[in-house]
């Protein structure tokens, strides 16, 4: 299992229970740091790194006896350095730009043009600094770092060679070199370079971190008040160059020479083909990258073997080795080397490897597997002798375990493998086994407190050395697969001295059902924890990796996903921490053939990302001067004539842009507006939300019940304007009570939603008849609504603009209708909704192909891809425009993610090629 991520930090669920012991534990931890090992100027532990002249102040600190207050400043001390420290060593990302260099063939080398769109003006000079770290795999190095090209082809190179830096530059027409003499560059080591360009002193600088400084008189250097800046490779072919060194580059500025920046690239976040300044948005176009911030946002995958159909699997994490033993044979993949070994057994174990029963002991530094076949069956846990290839002696059995897929976890501080959950034949199990290593006794006992139900497929994880984390699973309330066996999605802090577990949260059922890792990260502080969640009722599926907050049942999905040939037993998910490497590590399995597996191991590095916090927003690129200033003052006059037109027109009160009229025609009953408020809202797309007059998310105070109960009443007077009938309530929320339970329930349940939407507007819940539908007795905003309103106006193409396709657009591509909403009854909506939408866009995308911008139509085919992600005229249509608009890149990627969906959701491959799509 993986170590916990923090090392004093809490979970605010435990920090009233763990604050004493962190303040008077402090001295403790602080002794035992200081036994630590010596490494350069750092002492260091497992989770921890501090520097020794940190810790030999704490040491003084500790040994000072003068007075109580110095001992309660020493005590605070280790407290603030303790958590600072790890915030720092665990938390940083690291970003950049890696350049391919000559290792590679030419066409894959990389190149950072910071000027594709013509010349960077610098009438009175320039200064431009970047961070470098330079790679040397040999001794024998070349290529240029940048070249600076002027509207007369001159150029100032910097090339770097055998570890050594060199100017050349333009001096009276002929180039002229210059070597930086006493310059050392320490490789794998940042170092920041500036380079200063006088054009009026016609004087030339150069500043390499703090140890290099160089100047020069220059006689050409006055043609450099327009340039062209490139670094690596240079495809000009007035220019070329392909000789690149082996470099990452970032924090790239150009400023003037007073200092004020004109251009900053981090090289941080970035789009496909190449990056935006933060100051102007000034495109730098790169070809071939390696963007450091990908690796937190990308699974790479390290290794992929082949062992027996039913392995074990494990992880080391003292040195970071992903361990895998079949019937005959002990591999080992180092993920720190991308070392894969195999050793064939001596001594097999004398029972088939049905489950996944085999765990990592640090204080040997022994794998062991351990049987678990029936409750009342000899167990046993035996090491593996790495040195002689065998297990120690086990007893023969032929059974089939009970067991599968439960969850494991060995303390080191307790000496103790603890075993939760599991299934087979027909059952779940919901008991704890426990092993303590030291007598060799294996117990069996039950969580008390809030208790689990027996389940499968879920996951566990350490928070510190006496909590575990347990999420989700599939199961049921009695054990038994034939009575109502469902998901869950609950999460649990369980205390491993009591054994008592706490409840923390119970997620919404999402969009589509997930199980998770049998392993838990949990990074307590940042009050979240990190599970692969995928699908079980799907053969060929893909894994994403989910964090959940501690404190409240949310969750985002970052990173991209990972495939998986899921066959229930016989597959294996899990999750680990590399703490030295701060990583994230996944190792699956699945059947092949009848008689093998396929072994997969990934790594992302940590903390991982969304893709939104990668990826920059597309934006246009920087304009000429001139035609600059004339967009700017066309876009004051049109803003002066939209006042002028807005004095003289009546004001409505709290009307807003992009309001839509309610003529007869038009509305639809059951709300009474549809002006676009940032209060006063429901948002139905992309999720529920409420809003109220406060701008205040009040979400989280319904209930599954109560959000369940207010939707079907909502979306049936939106659709409709009758609402509901009681028997359709009584029917889906209160089947097993009688009538008049159930009326009693429904009032109450009516009364707490009245109560929550208060602040919001008025409600009342009227029967018409033997329906329900709900008024509201103040203007509020519904996106639902709005769409409905629009889609009919727009189908009857009564004095529709296109600010109302814009708007339709804008509100359908937030998300699907109510994706966390997974109920037979809201399925009808989804799907006559979506329907009814795709058959909309679809006709308009037919209409003149001039009819709509290039950027309207890539809206229109974004939002057919939301609500029917393997559309192919979405597809066709995206791609089709996005070549016209020159984002290859981008073009091919959408056809990429459109394959891939498809060869996953089909079993088959994409009928045509990116080709045929485009033409």
């Amino acid at each position: 299992m993986p170590e916990g991520i923090c090392f004093l930090q809490v979970s605010k669920v435990r920090i009233k229970l763990e604050l004493q012991h962190c303040l008077f534990g402090a001295l403790a931890h602080l002794a035992r740091a200081l036994d630590w090992q010596s490494k350069g100027d750092r002492f260091e532990s497992d989770m921890l790194h501090i520097k020794k002249p940190t810790c030999l102040f704490l040491l003084f600190m500790k040994n000072t006896r003068e007075s109580a207050c110095l001992s309660y400043i020493c005590i605070a001390f280790c407290i603030f350095t303790c958590f600072s420290v790890f915030t720092v060593s665990a938390q940083e990302i690291q970003y950049g730009l890696k350049f391919n260099s000559n290792n590679y063939e030419p066409e894959a080398r990389t190149s950072l043009n910071l000027s594709p769109d013509g010349y960077l003006s610098f009438p009175e000079g320039f200064s431009m600094s970047f961070d470098a770290k330079f790679h040397f795999k040999d001794v024998h190095i070349y290529g240029y770092v940048f070249r600076i090209v002027d509207d007369e082809e001159n150029s100032i190179d910097l090339v770097i060679g055998d570890a050594n830096l060199s100017f050349s530059m333009p001096s009276g027409g002929i180039a002229s070199n210059n070597t930086l003499s006493d310059v050392n560059i320490i490789p794998d080591r940042w170092v920041t370079i500036r380079i200063n360009v006088d054009i009026e002193r016609e004087e030339l600088g150069i500043r390499i971190g703090d140890y290099y400084v160089g100047k020069w008189d220059v006689a050409g250097l006055r043609g450099f008040k327009n340039v062209e800046i490139v670094f690596g490779k240079i495809n000009d072919p007035r220019k070329q160059v392909i000789d690149v060194p082996d470099m990452t580059v970032k924090n790239l500025e150009i400023a003037d020479l007073s200092g004020k920046p004109q251009y900053s690239w981090k090289l941080s976040m970035h789009v496909l083909d190449g990056v935006y300044d933060d100051l102007k948005h000034r495109f730098a176009k790169c070809e071939n990258p390696n963007w450091l911030l990908d690796n937190y946002g990308t699974w790479k995958k390290e290794t992929t073997f082949t062992t027996g159909r039913t392995p074990y699997l494990s992880y080391d994490f003292d040195r970071n080795i992903v361990a895998v033993a079949d019937q005959h044979a002990f591999y080992t993949f180092s993920v720190r080397d991308s070392r894969l070994e195999k050793q064939a057994i001596n001594e097999e174990l004398s029972y088939n490897l049905t489950a996944n029963q085999m765990i990592y002991n640090p204080l040997d530094s022994n794998f062991y597997a351990y049987n678990l076949i029936k409750e009342n069956d000899a167990r046993e846990f035996v090491p593996f002798d790495l040195t002689e290839s065998g297990w120690g002696h086990t007893t023969a059995h032929r059974n089939s375990t009970d067991y599968r897929h439960h969850n494991r976890y060995f303390s080191p501080q307790h000496d103790r493998l603890y075993l939760f959950g599991g299934y087979g034949h027909l059952k779940y199990k919901g008991g704890v086994f426990i092993y303590d290593v030291d007598s060799k006794i294996w117990s069996k006992t039950a969580f008390k407190g809030y208790i689990p139900a027996p389940r499968y497929l879920g996951g566990m994880g350490k928070m510190d050395d006496d909590h575990l984390l347990l999420f989700g699973g599939y199961g049921s309330e009695t054990g038994d697969q034939s009575l109502q066996p469902q998901f869950y999605y609950d999460c649990y802090i369980a205390d491993v001295r009591t054994m008592e577990a706490k409840k923390l949260w119970t997620l919404d059922h999402p969009v589509e059902n997930f199980v998770v890792s049998n392993s838990l990260v949990v990074d307590t502080a940042n009050n979240c924890f990190y599970a692969l969640c995928y699908p079980s009722m799907k053969s060929n599926s893909l894994i994403s990796l989910y964090k959940f907050s501690l404190e409240k049942p949310e969750y985002e999905i970052i990173a991209d996903q990972m495939p998986i040939k899921f066959n229930d037993v016989l597959s294996y998910v899990d999750l680990f921490f590399d703490k030295a490497e701060n990583k994230l590590i996944t190792a699956t399995f699945a059947p092949d053939t009848a008689t093998e597996a396929n072994v997969s191991v990934y790594t992302i590095s940590f903390p991982p990302l969304k893709k939104s916090d990668i990826y920059q927003t597309e934006g246009r690129r920087s304009f000429p001067v001139f035609p600059l200033i004339l967009l700017l003052l066309f876009s004051a006059l049109v803003l002066i004539l939209l006042f002028i037109g807005k004095k003289k027109k009546q004001a409505v009160p709290g009307a807003v842009e992009n309001e839509i009229r309610e003529d007869n025609d038009v509305a639809m009953a059951g709300i009474n507006t549809v002006k676009q408020l940032q209060k006063q809202t429901i948002n139905l797309f992309g999720g529920f939300q409420v809003v109220d007059k406060q701008e205040n998310d009040i979400t989280a105070e319904f209930t599954p019940l109560l959000k369940n109960l207010f939707l079907l009443i909502l979306l049936n007077t939106i659709k409709t304007g009758k609402g509901v009938s009681f028997f359709k309530l009584k029917e889906i929320f209160w089947f097993d009570k009688s009538e008049e339970s159930a009326n009693n329930s429904r009032g109450v349940a009516l009364s707490k939603i009245r109560q929550i939407m208060g602040n919001v507007s008025k409600i009342r819940f009227n029967k018409n008849g033997s329906c329900w539908n709900v008024e509201f007795e103040e203007d509020i905003y519904c996106d639902y609504y709005e769409s409905l309103v629009l889609i009919k106006k727009i189908k009857e193409n009564k004095g529709t603009t296109i600010n109302d396709i814009k708007r339709l657009l804008a509100i359908v591509m937030v998300g699907e209708l109510l994706p966390n909403v997974q109920f037979e009854w809201a399925d009808a909506f989804k799907s006559d909704f979506s329907n009814e939408l795709v058959d909309l866009i679809l006709y308009l995308i037919r209409q003149d192909a001039a009819a709509f911008s290039d950027d309207i139509y890539i809206d229109m085919a974004n939002a057919l891809l939301v609500h029917d992600p393997l559309n192919e005229d979405a597809l066709k249509l995206k791609c089709k425009v996005l070549v016209k608009m020159g984002k290859n890149g981008l073009a091919k990627n959408t056809f990429t993610t459109f394959i891939k969906e498809y060869a996953v959701l089909f079993g088959a491959e994409y009928k045509y090629s990116f080709e045929q799509i485009v033409n």
